[in-house]
């Protein structure tokens, strides 16, 4: 992480511009944390949803998959198309978390949990109601529906994270390099000489 640290901590001319971009990317940044952090979540969240209604654990990623392989790939086993299923559900999520990241910033506010659920169930419908129909109509007749709902409110709960997100990477960037923390408790040097006596 230091590498992106050091991209994001960008030189100041005198305007403050490039500041303002040093802060919008940790801001993205911090986005595209909790948006993929959301994602892993929701993605266990309709695994054990699959599980429990004793099918593959591995049936909706291969549901995102046949956005690009068609109806072959929606299969209820682990094939190699599953893995282009889940990066499609992880850059998803992970893009939508950097708007959200952009969006509200390292603000802390009390309903931004609340906020943040109500856009995840604002994304599930928007997916589900219009854009899944027209680039995937596959994906509307076989997906779990409540499994995916409680996984966009997990997902948006997650995105609350991101100004917590946001300040680590500021309190990070503001630390020197190789400086070390200062120690709670000061350690006296003994010499060898002195324990012997």
């Amino acid at each position: 992480m230091g590498d992106v640290t050091r991209f994001a901590q960008l030189p100041e001319d005198g305007g403050g511009s490039h500041r303002a971009l040093g802060v919008t990317i940790r801001h993205a940044l911090a986005g595209i944390h909790a948006g993929v952090l959301g994602a892993l979540a929701m993605l266990a969240c309709v695994m054990i949803g699959s599980a429990w209604d004793h099918r593959s654990i591995w049936s909706v990623p291969n549901l995102f998959a046949t956005t690009f392989f068609g109806g072959d790939a929606y299969l209820n086993q682990l094939v190699r198309t599953s893995w282009c299923g889940l990066a499609l559900m992880i850059a998803i999520y992970g893009f939508l978390g950097m708007i959200w990241g952009t969006i509200c910033g390292d603000k802390r506010r009390r309903a931004l949990p609340l906020c943040g659920a109500i856009a995840g169930l604002l994304v599930y419908l928007f997916f589900n109601d219009f854009f899944w129909k027209h680039a995937n109509p596959l994906f509307t007749v076989y997906a779990p529906d409540r499994q995916l709902e409680l996984g966009h409110l997990l997902w948006g709960l997650f995105l609350a994270r991101s100004p917590r997100y946001s300040r680590r990477v500021a309190e990070s960037m503001t630390r020197t390099p190789g400086a070390t923390p200062p120690a709670h408790d000061e350690v006296h040097a003994v010499s060898s000489g002195e324990v012997i006596r």
